[in-house]
This record gives C-alpha cells, structure tokens and sequence, in this order.
C-alpha cells in the first residue's frame, strides 16, 4: 500500500492547491494540463512513477525486515 500513496499526494495536492489557491506542484501539474503543455504533463507523470517505484522497493524492503522468512 505504501507504494500507491505517493503518488495519491501529488493528486491529492491538485485538489488541496486548486482550492486554497496555493502555488504548488499541484496546481502546477494542473496549469500544464490546461495549457497543453506536454513536456511539464510528462515530467510529472515520470515524477510520479519514480515514486511508485521507490515507495514499491522501500515496501519490499521493509517486508523483508518484518518478516524473517523473506529473503532477498
């Protein structure tokens, strides 16, 4: 579950930075898809995955601490 929450921040940031008007880099993302700007929509989308990732390795990684009879 923890590799699927890090991203939910960056979408849960759009909601929160369109609403209090916060500058962010969730209003950010959001402008860009407004804009049509591709290079930025990309870049955040790449953002997003590489936290995928590394919330997917830290998760995996902190299995095999909890439970002894996981091995690398």
């Amino acid at each position: 579950m923890f590799g699927l929450v890090l991203p939910g921040l960056i979408g849960g940031s759009v909601i929160i930075e369109s609403i209090f008007s916060w500058p962010g880099m969730g209003r950010m993302a959001y402008e860009a898809i407004l804009a049509r700007d591709y290079p930025l929509i990309l870049t955040i989308n790449f953002i997003a995955a590489v936290l995928v990732l590394i919330g997917t390795f830290i998760s995996d990684l902190l299995y095999v601490i909890v439970d002894p009879r996981i091995r690398l």
